[in-house]
């Protein structure tokens, strides 16, 4: 018998994502994104310093996903306005004191249209994830995607807060009510007019939430997927991201075909968003 037959076999190293840069984050600046978002309740300097040169200051999104519920949150200025504060508490998971309940934490995003911030279970360790600065080949560039928030329509079951920093409830189809760091709209379709006589693609209007896809490929088939991803913001309106299809063919709509383009959704600066 071989001494080879049993051997085993080398392990499978997944191609890298490209685009993006990934850091972990000190175990002194864990403890400050904590203090900032949820003791003194301030934008997260840290997500600040993260982006490129001149976009500090932009709008910030919490997700904190806790073993007793959620948190939500949206900071546009400089104070945060959290789902766990009145009069939504009750919809909430209990406020998070970073000194005596990180074993609550399953995992913490803070993010914006330009970078995101992970802290993983028990907040042990972080992460934080930009665009990268080099420019990858046109098959691999990031992809911009909107993914529709669900809620029932109408004000008796979804309805934005009084307030200056947005924030509503959402009956969701499960029944159960959700907190959103964003201002409502239900969900809407039109057919737009395309710029050949005829034609027209359905426009959506709702409540969004944004994410950047980056790719990889495996050098040994070929093959292409999306390899990470970063959630970039919320937003109401029409949809900010592609594709587009032609209400009567399905055909997908190439962007020169478009009357009154719309502009692009948070964080779409160098992103394709609407080839694939």
């Amino acid at each position: 018998m071989s001494p080879h037959a049993y051997d085993p076999l080398p392990a499978h190293e997944p191609p890298e994502p490209v685009g993006v840069a990934v850091r972990p984050l000190s175990a002194g600046l864990v403890d400050e994104v904590l203090d900032d978002v949820f003791v003194r309740g301030r934008r997260c300097r840290a997500l600040d310093a993260a982006g490129p040169p001149g976009a500090s200051g932009g709008p910030q999104w919490l997700l904190a996903e806790l073993g007793d519920g959620r948190i939500t949150g949206a900071c546009p200025g400089e104070l945060w306005r959290r789902s766990d504060a009145p009069p939504t508490e009750h919809l909430s998971a209990p406020p998070l004191d970073p000194g005596t309940d990180r074993w609550r934490v399953l995992e913490v995003l803070v993010f914006g249209p330009h970078a995101q911030i992970r802290l993983g279970e028990g907040a042990d360790s972080g992460w934080v994830s930009t665009d990268a600065q080099d420019d990858p080949p046109e098959w691999l560039r990031p992809r911009d995607r909107s993914f529709l928030l669900q809620g029932w329509a109408g004000a008796a079951n979804s309805r934005t807060l009084e307030g200056a920093v947005p924030l509503s409830v959402t009956r969701e189809p499960s029944g159960t009510e959700a907190v959103l760091p964003v201002d409502w709209a239900d969900f809407s379709g039109r057919v737009r007019p395309l710029t050949e006589p005829g034609r027209g693609a359905l426009e959506s209007t709702g409540t969004w939430l944004t994410v950047r896809e980056y790719w990889a490929a495996d050098p040994a088939t070929g093959a292409v997927g999306v390899a990470f991803h970063r959630l970039t913001g919320l937003c109401t309106g029409a949809k900010p991201t592609g594709p587009e299809f032609d209400v009567g063919t399905g055909d997908q709509v190439r962007a020169d075909d478009r009357a009154g383009a719309r502009g692009r959704g948070p964080g779409q600066e160098r992103a394709r968003g609407e080839e694939r």
